[in-house]
């Protein structure tokens, strides 16, 4: 196969382009093009052994001025399918960095999480993963809690758990109702008694979120105007990291921002611009306290 031939040129016998090109016969530009579909196809891997991280310093000056255990920053670039999957990238280093053999782990509703658990590697831990509130229906993209659990458990060996409810009840009364069934209430215990929380962190803007989005418009002026700025999980909270409580929150079947709060470590996964006063407010409150985000986010937090 050509492909291969050049490919074993380039990387194991150091042959230059041109030199490649000379011996088998094809142009210099065919050869760049190989060699990139080397990569992209992945008869190639490129592994860079080294600790060391691309964004050191604002890392460091992040944890600092939030006072977070650990943050991990993917690049900024204008190519946001190269973004998106750098980004995910680093989520699933930060993730496996963080996983013990035999943790609990719990899950919220989150795209930015599922595009984590595509880019997640097989890590044998046997680790266990639990939805810590119910799922939205309609098309998410494997973002559901429970569409997470699985992914992370085959990729670790792992055990996935299914909370057997909605995120959002018809009312009150129906959250009450699934809070109460012994399935969903053992579901909910063990999420309860995680070692870590992974989950992203919603804005407030038109089009935010896969919970927001459901909402009417009447809901979420609701909220803004009971001072939401974000969400962790479901849970909706203002500017001091307080639970935004209300109609809407008692129709959530899932763990209290208090309860999720309690976790001892808590992974936020977020970037953009319109994540950024959530973002703050995750951070300063303790919301949140290990941070995956990218460049541009990091500097714009750390600049206020």
């Amino acid at each position: 196969m050509l492909l291969g031939r050049v490919a074993r040129m380039y990387y194991e016998h150091g042959l230059t382009h041109q030199e490649i090109a000379d011996t088998l016969g094809v142009s210099r530009i065919r050869v760049t093009r190989l060699l990139a579909e080397a990569r992209e196809t992945g008869v190639v891997e490129i592994i860079v052994h080294v600790e060391e991280s691309l964004f050191a310093d604002d890392e460091r000056d992040l944890a600092a001025a939030f006072g977070l255990r650990q943050v991990w920053i993917s690049p900024s670039v204008a190519d946001e399918q190269k973004a998106a999957r750098a980004f995910a990238s680093v989520g699933a280093e930060a993730l496996a960095a963080k996983l013990e053999p035999d943790a609990v782990v719990a899950l919220g509703l989150s795209t930015a999480v599922a595009l984590v658990a595509e880019e997640f590697p097989d890590h044998p831990l046997a680790a266990s993963f639990v939805p810590v509130a119910g799922s939205v229906s309609g098309l998410v993209n494997g973002a559901n809690p429970h569409e997470l659990a699985l992914a992370f458990a085959r990729r670790t060996n792992g055990r996935a758990f299914h909370l057997p409810a909605p995120l959002l009840a018809a009312s009150p009364e129906a959250a009450a109702a699934s809070l109460a069934d012994p399935g969903v209430r053992e579901v909910l215990e063990l999420a309860a008694r995680a070692d870590t929380l992974v989950a992203g962190i919603g804005g407030t803007a038109r089009g935010q979120g896969l919970l927001l989005s459901s909402l009417g418009d009447a809901e979420r002026e609701r909220l803004l105007a009971d001072g939401a700025v974000g969400d962790l999980a479901g849970r909706f909270f203002d500017a001091d990291g307080d639970a935004v409580h209300g109609a809407l929150d008692a129709r959530v079947v899932g763990l209290g921002l208090d309860e999720l709060r309690a976790i001892p470590n808590r992974l936020g996964i977020a970037r953009g611009e319109t994540k950024l006063a959530a973002l703050r407010t995750a951070l300063s409150s303790g919301l949140v306290n290990l941070l995956v985000t990218d460049s541009d986010t990091a500097r714009a937090l750390l600049a206020g």
